[in-house]
Order: C-alpha cells, then sequence, then structure tokens
C-alpha cells in the first residue's frame, strides 16, 4: 500500500498566503495632501477648491474619486457646509451660493474653513484650514478727454462695520484663445478705490465688446477674487478688416513669420525624402 506523500505545491500555497497575510498587516496608510483655495465671484457665490495628492516612489500623483468633507468653524462649533469628490486632476470642489450659507466671522472678519478627508484604509486621515476676509470689488467705467477709465472699490466685510481694502494689487485680463491675457495692473489706494487706463489696442468682437476681467489673486487675506464686466471699449473687428487683414496667432490668417518658418521646415523634410530616394537609386544602379 502507498504511502500518502506531501503535497508540495499546497505547501507553497500556503506558504505564500501566509507571507501575503504578514505583508498586508504591516503596511501601513500613506500620507496624503491637501492644497486649500478659494475664489469668490461677481454674483458673491464662492467655491472651495482642494486639491488632493500623494506620493509613491515614482513621485507625486493626484487621487481621483476622494471624498473631502468642508465645514465653517463657528466660535468652537464645526457646521457642516458639504462634501466633493475629487476628478481625475485632483481637484475637489464645492460650489456655494450665497444665498444658501451665512459664513460666521470673528471680530476681524476671518471666515474659518475646514477641509477634510477622513482617511481609509490606504490613506490618513488630514485635514486642511483656511482663514479667510470676505471681499467686494466692484467696477465702474468712465469716459474722461478721450481717456477710457476703468474704476474699482475693494471693500472687506466685518461682522459689524466693513472696511477699505487698501495697499494691495487688482490685476486686469481679458479672455484669449488659450489662456487670459493681463492688459493691465491697479493698486487699492487707502481709502480702498483705485483706477486704471483701459488700453487702446484690445481688439474685440464686431461690436468692440470684450469681458473685462479683474482679480486678486493667492491673496493671503482673501484668497481668489474674481469681478467681470462685458465693455464696448475694443477695436471691432470689423475696423481691422476693412483696412487689410490682420496676421495675428488668433485670427484666421497666420503671421508671415509663421508661414515662412513651416515652409522651411517641410522644405527639409521633404528634401531628406527626396535625397534619400536618389540614394536608393543610384545603389541600384551601381550593383547592375
Amino acid at each position: 500500500m502507498k504511502k500518502p506523500g506531501i503535497n508540495i505545491s499546497l505547501i507553497l500555497l500556503i506558504f505564500t498566503l501566509t507571507i501575503t497575510g504578514l505583508s498586508a498587516q504591516n503596511t501601513e496608510p500613506a500620507d496624503i495632501y491637501l492644497e486649500f483655495s478659494t475664489w469668490k465671484y461677481n454674483d458673491m457665490s464662492r467655491s472651495l477648491v482642494v486639491k488632493i495628492s500623494a506620493a509613491n516612489d515614482d513621485g507625486e500623483f493626484f487621487l481621483a474619486g476622494t471624498l473631502v468633507k468642508f465645514f465653517v468653524v463657528d466660535r468652537e462649533n464645526e457646521l457642516a457646509i458639504g462634501e466633493a469628490f475629487s476628478g481625475e486632476d485632483g481637484l475637489a470642489v464645492l460650489n456655494i451660493p450665497d444665498a444658501t450659507v451665512t459664513f460666521p466671522k470673528d471680530e476681524d472678519g476671518y471666515i474659518y474653513f475646514i477641509a477634510r478627508f477622513e482617511g481609509n484604509n490606504a490613506f490618513l486621515e488630514t485635514e486642511e484650514e483656511l482663514l479667510i476676509r470676505d471681499v467686494v470689488i466692484s467696477l465702474s467705467f468712465e469716459e474722461n478727454e478721450g481717456e477710457k477709465l476703468v474704476y474699482f472699490e475693494g471693500i472687506i466685510i466685518g461682522p459689524e462695520e466693513n472696511w477699505p481694502l487698501a495697499d494691495d494689487d487688482l490685476f486686469f485680463y481679458i479672455p484669449r484663445m488659450f489662456s487670459d491675457m493681463k492688459i493691465a495692473e491697479g493698486w487699492f489706494e487707502e481709502d480702498g478705490t483705485g483706477y486704471i487706463e483701459f488700453p487702446t489696442t484690445i481688439i474685440g468682437d464686431s461690436l468692440g465688446k470684450v469681458l473685462l476681467i479683474s482679480r486678486l489673486e493667492d491673496h493671503y487675506d482673501y484668497g481668489n477674487v474674481e469681478v467681470s464686466s462685458e465693455i464696448n471699449w475694443a477695436i471691432p473687428k470689423k475696423l481691422l478688416t476693412a483696412e487689410g487683414p490682420a496676421r495675428e496667432l488668433w485670427t484666421p490668417i497666420a503671421p508671415l513669420w509663421m508661414i515662412i518658418t513651416l515652409i522651411i521646415m517641410l522644405s527639409g523634410v521633404w528634401g531628406h525624402y527626396i535625397y534619400a530616394i536618389v540614394q536608393l537609386i543610384k545603389i541600384r544602379r551601381s550593383k547592375k
């Protein structure tokens, strides 16, 4: 009678499962990183934006599908205001219409936000805080002796009174095909007001309209604040057509330097093809 032998495959399977189980138990959740910012717009709505990332041996990467919860602090109490999942770019965005939430402020006018990831098996719990003062920016337009002036005013909204937004930059842009183009930079005076001269070379639509965007950017006290307004102070496109076709990056007719560069590059490519064909013909003839 044959004695039962030891099944080598079964032993290897048990050993592999044991090692895998021990490795899983020893694996600790990794750190996760949050970058917290805020945007405020014309209609007094606000967006809370969190960029979520982690790191491994290959470097930093964004996390998609991660739930972030947002809170505002009233004295010592945390009030939940919403939650959002991150997208492929790692951004979790919570849009808050002004009418839905009244943000509590401290005596200096600061709003205390918290963004929190509650953790899972792969990543540790993490939170980021953001202290922001509530700001309102308004624009007005005036033509004076041929000059086109854009006036602006900034106000810090306090719990009981308001203060002028003073000694800070305000940047002005107009939309272009790939990004917004900066056209001017203003400065808030001590009383919270200022002005810029609108450039005379800006090209708008056929009626001369253009969207003017003003921004406070990445400010340590106010975050990002954006106000925009459409005005008809730009040069209408039809005037350029009457004078002759314009050669710009955003027009249907490309600049002359770009056309010349493309012709030289294509000539070089086709020249190499022709040279290679001629050499192949010479080699074939030399064999005969």
